[in-house]
């Protein structure tokens, strides 16, 4: 028997909004987290959310891996570099009966977990915005849209499962589409951020920095052609013109956002690259298609996070 309904499993800014909503509907939820400072704060003030209807509070359990219990249904936030580690650190109170579920950004991200684990799982993708202000307080202004969906389209228990999932999200206030084949939109913002992330982090660009420098504009929708190219050798049916179009709503319209993977890189962490075009490049090689810009991107973005390590290890 499960102690918990739901486990967040990496509980940073999304992890925690979608954490906070189900709590606040009484679901029993632990947050995991590898930093001990967010089960701290959540101890001391419970987990505070600032949302357009003002301020909402909810005391989730919270804890380090090592400290974590049995849970229904896992749910993976992680960054993707981290999910082999973070799932491998709940691996003991995780059973056949676990449902895993996989919000993350990027490609394969179902597939691995499926792997790591054996379990029935979920996938799918979600737009929430979330601003981490302090350990265990979370802005989240805009909307909340998230899709959702078994990673085997023909497996009952998973289509039950998520099903049964996006009620509990539709009635914790989050905008959740369930789809049999969820597949569409998850490709549909993976090819933004193909497009979009490697040329922020390499150029430290915001959107409207891309767009306001034409070559860049211009490389941003050609590396989202390469991928909607091979969407379309693999059979997943995408609406090209809504990827270019979200690409140029970023430019104009969130201006000084500044992605995820940029921030990676200013603070020297490893990047999400693998699983965007990085999967990109790999699927492309192993059906015969050429991707060269995402080939070149994805080998910049990888000397570029590696890049301080090596300097350091440059002989006096």
């Amino acid at each position: 028997m499960a102690d918990y309904d739901v486990m967040i499993l990496g509980a940073g800014s999304v992890g925690c909004v979608i954490g906070g909503y189900l709590a606040s509907t009484g679901a029993s939820v632990l947050l995991v987290n590898r930093r001990a400072d967010t089960m701290v704060a959540v101890a001391e003030k419970g987990l505070r959310l600032e949302t357009e209807a003002g301020m909402m509070h909810t005391t989730p359990d919270a804890c380090l891996a090592a400290d974590a219990r049995p849970a229904r249904i896992v749910m993976c936030f992680t960054k993707t570099p981290d999910t082999e580690q973070a799932v491998n650190s709940i691996l003991p109170v995780i059973s056949k009966d676990t449902i895993m579920v996989s919000m993350q950004n990027g490609l394969g991200n179902g597939q691995l977990l499926s792997a790591l684990t054996g379990c029935d799982v979920l996938h799918g993708v979600t737009l929430i915005p979330a601003t981490l202000l302090a350990p265990a307080h979370i802005r989240s202004h805009g909307a909340k849209t998230s899709w959702l969906g078994p990673l085997a389209p023909d497996n009952d228990r998973q289509i039950k499962a998520a099903q049964q999932l996006a009620k509990m999200l539709d009635n914790a206030g989050i905008e959740i589409e369930y789809h049999d084949d969820v597949l569409p939109a998850i490709w549909q913002k993976a090819c933004f951020n193909v497009a979009m992330n490697g040329i922020s982090a390499l150029a430290d660009a915001s959107p409207g920095l891309i767009g306001d420098t034409p070559a860049l504009h211009e490389q941003a929708h050609a590396l989202a052609d390469e991928a909607l190219q091979l969407s379309a050798r693999l059979n997943i049916a995408l609406d090209g013109d809504k990827v270019h179009q979200m690409i140029d709503f970023a430019c104009s319209e969130h201006r000084f956002h500044q992605p995820s993977m940029l921030q990676d890189i200013r603070a020297s962490r490893h990047t999400e690259i693998d699983a965007l075009n990085g999967y990109i490049m790999r699927t492309a090689e192993q059906i015969g298609i050429d991707v060269p810009l995402n080939r070149m991107i994805y080998g910049l973005v990888l000397a570029r996070q590696n890049a301080p390590a090596f300097w350091a290890s440059q002989p006096r």
